[in-house]
This record gives C-alpha cells, structure tokens and sequence, in this order.
C-alpha cells in the first residue's frame, strides 16, 4: 500500500503544480504597475489593484490574485518592491493562492469596487478595486510552512516602527521627475543608492520611477502641469516621507568633485524631518558616477541615523505619533454649513465639533487649525497616536474611519478618503 500511497502523493502535487501553471503564464506578463500599495504597513496593508475578467462578478477576484501574485513573485511598490516575499517557492503551499481554491481570501479584511466600477476594455470587464490585506498573518503563514524567510519587518515586535519612504531628484524651477528620469542620469543614480540605503535598513521605499510611468500609462500625468502633479504622485505614494536628494558636480584643473544635499520631509505636512551635506574630494581620474556613489556612501548613514530616530521607539502608547493632514469640505447637495449646530452636540457648531474631536483624540495635543470658513475647514497637521485602543498602530485610514464613526453618531454623515497621510472629508449632510 506505502508504494501506491506515495505515487498517489506525487500525482496530487504535480497536478497542483500544472494546475496553476497557465493561471501564472497569464499573470507573468500581466501589466504589474496596475498593483501598488496605498497604505503599506505589516499589519493592515491597504492594496490598489485592477483586475479584469469576463463577467463584472470575477474582477474583484481576479484582482485579488493578480495582488498575490505580485506580493509573492514580484514586488509591489510601497511595500515590497523588488523583495518578493516568496523564497522558497513550494506549489502545496502557493498553488491554492492561484487556483479555484482561492486561499487569499482567508487573508483579505475588506474589498471596495471591482462590480460598480468596471469596464469594458479589449472584450473584457476590468476595474480598479481596494484590497485590505491581513499582512501579518499572512507573513506567519508563509514563515510557518518555509515558504518565506524570517526577516525583521519594520513595525513589528521584533525591529522599530519605521516609515514608508519615496526618494526623489530635488526639483530646480521649471523641472518636473519625469525630465531628471529621463535626462539626468547621476541624479537618477545618486537617487538609487539611497534607495538602497533605506532598503538595507527594511525601511519600506517606495520607486519614483514607477509611480511616474505608472501615471502616465493612465493618463494621469499632464507633462503641461507635471510640477502639480509631482505633488499629487508624492501624496497619492502612501509613503509617510519623502527624500529629496540634490547633486551638483563640479570640474576643473583638479579634477572633478561632487556635492549632494539630502533633505527629509513628511509627505503630508511637508514639515522637515532630517537634513545633510556632504562634498568629496577632488579627484583627477575618477568619473562623475564614481563620485556620486561615493558621496551617498560617505554621508548617507548618518542621514539615515537622524531620519530613523524618530521612528526608533516601538508602537507604543508612549512613542511617537505621526502627522496627518486633515481636510472637511461641504457636498454639492449639502444645504447646512460647517458653522450650523449639531443638535446631537447641544447646539454646538460642526466646526467646534470636529475642532473638539481632533483636540481630544490627537496625540498630545499636537495639531494645528489652518482655518474654517462656513464651506471648509482644514488642519495642515494633526498628529495621530501611536497606536489606536486595541494597541495596534495607528494610520491615517484607522483615523479617518474613527471620526466617521463619532459623527455618524451625532447625526453628520461623511464620506472620505486617504491620499498617503492627507485626509479628504466631505460633509453629506447635518442633523
């Protein structure tokens, strides 16, 4: 029976194994730009992916597989990028991912879109859908079975919280990322080694270069206003900072020299977090790409020692907080204004409302009124808690939800998004 037993296993896997085999033929050279991580985190991780079927009901799925298969081969941007989580690929382990078993579902908290928002393209249902992803399960999963090595995730309990970084070429007036990427090329390499830099940290870093070719792939970037829409590519990353590196080069009977200048800024606020200089030597031999690793690899830890001490305490409740943007404007079909009393408040005005809540909830009173007018009402930061009541980290869509919550109770309804660490209400309506 042992014989007959065994070659009953093995027909088991190799079926399993062709099984997924065209499944991932399919996704390999699927347009993997179309998944990117809007909210990384290793807990809670918030995906965009757009996935396309031939029935409106499939796209979802589809979405979702496209999804793993990506955080599991590929990378994606935000969270992963270029670091599959897979590295010793066993087809007992992944196959049911790819196939009817459909075993990422078990890891999926929440799905927005994928029926309402689909189209036709090429004969087929496609669509744009919002995947909220149980990382740290999955990670355990992965781990349990030897599929994926154990490795010091930023965030968890055994490493410091750090945050999610985008590092750009600093812009001159009148340039935009697209022309440095395409014109630059020791700015395009003084940029990639600092990425690498982060990357040697497990500080998740997020490509500028992608994001851009992502953009313009949908027609969402306008080379007649690429500066404002390098700002919205900043915002819309989900990186909680972004790196500017500066470099100039300079040549004469010496040789050649170069200078790089490194500046850290929180995406949302813009407030400045960490800043250096450095300048090399003149060298009379040496090229301009020489010098311009040099220069990275000569200050660059020291830049990273100043940037990541402020994420170096765990998510506690005695830790640091990170800052949001927070910003409340009136629906069209709103007929109340942001200075009208919510009866649920004794009559207080909304603005006192929401200026009460902010004040109450943010860490350590650290937060800041722009200003209200009766149509809208901003903070250009609101510093969010460590952590939230059930003692995970706090970020900016937990946030967000939270405040909807309050006021759905006192009769306001709201709808909202999240782009990185800026927040977008919008007020429906007021009791």
């Amino acid at each position: 029976m042992k014989p007959l037993y065994y070659k009953y296993i093995l027909l088991c896997l190799v079926t399993m194994a062709l099984s997924v085999l065209p499944l991932r033929a399919q996704l390999q050279g699927a347009d993997w730009q179309n998944v990117s991580c809007t909210a990384p985190s290793d807990k809670l991780a918030t995906f965009r992916s757009e996935g396309s079927a031939d029935k409106k009901d499939q796209v979802a799925a589809d979405a979702k597989c496209r999804l793993f298969f990506a955080l599991f081969y590929r990378g994606v941007p935000g969270i992963n990028d270029e670091q599959p989580l897979i590295d010793n690929d066993d087809p007992r382990i992944t196959a049911p991912f790819f196939n009817g078993s459909r075993a990422f579902e078990a890891y999926v908290i929440n799905t927005e879109g994928g029926t309402d928002n689909a189209r036709k393209v090429d004969g087929k249902y496609r669509a744009a859908v919002t995947i909220t992803v149980s990382m740290k399960v999955l990670y355990e999963y992965l781990q349990k079975h030897g599929v994926m090595e154990k490795k010091s995730l930023f965030g968890s309990e055994s490493g410091p919280l750090m945050p999610s970084i985008i590092v750009v070429p600093y812009r001159k007036t009148g340039e935009n990322f697209v022309s440095i990427l395409e014109n630059d090329f020791d700015r395009r390499l003084a940029v990639s080694n600092v990425v690498d830099g982060f990357r040697s940290r497990n500080v998740v870093t997020s490509n500028i270069e992608q994001l851009v070719r992502s953009a313009q792939r949908r027609d969402a970037y306008n080379a007649n206003n690429a500066t404002s829409n390098d700002r919205e590519l900043l915002l819309s990353s989900g990186a909680d900072v972004y790196v500017e590196v500066d470099l100039k080069k300079n040549s004469n009977e010496k040789g050649n020299q170069v200078s790089l200048i490194l500046r850290a800024y929180e995406t949302a606020t813009g407030a400045e977090l960490a800043s250096k200089d450095g300048i090399t030597n003149y060298y009379p031999q040496a090229s301009t790409e020489k010098l311009v690793k040099l220069a990275v690899q000569s200050h660059l830890q020291a830049f990273l020692d100043d940037i990541c001490s402020h994420w170096t305490k765990p998510a506690t409740a005695s830790g640091q907080g990170t800052r949001v943007v927070m910003q409340f404007d009136l629906d069209a079909s709103c007929t109340a204004t942001l200075r009208d009393p919510v009866a649920a408040q004794n009559g207080q005005p909304l603005t006192n409302v929401l200026r009460l809540w902010v004040r109450k909830n943010c860490f350590k009173a650290q937060y800041h009124l722009k200003g209200a007018v009766d149509e809208s009402m901003v903070f250009d930061y609101v510093t969010m808690p460590p952590v939230d009541q059930d003692g995970l980290p706090m970020d900016a869509e937990q946030f967000a939800y939270l405040l909807q919550e309050f006021l759905n109770e006192k009769g306001v309804s709201t709808r909202y998004v999240t782009e990185g660490n800026t927040i977008l209400f919008t007020i429906l309506s007021v009791d």
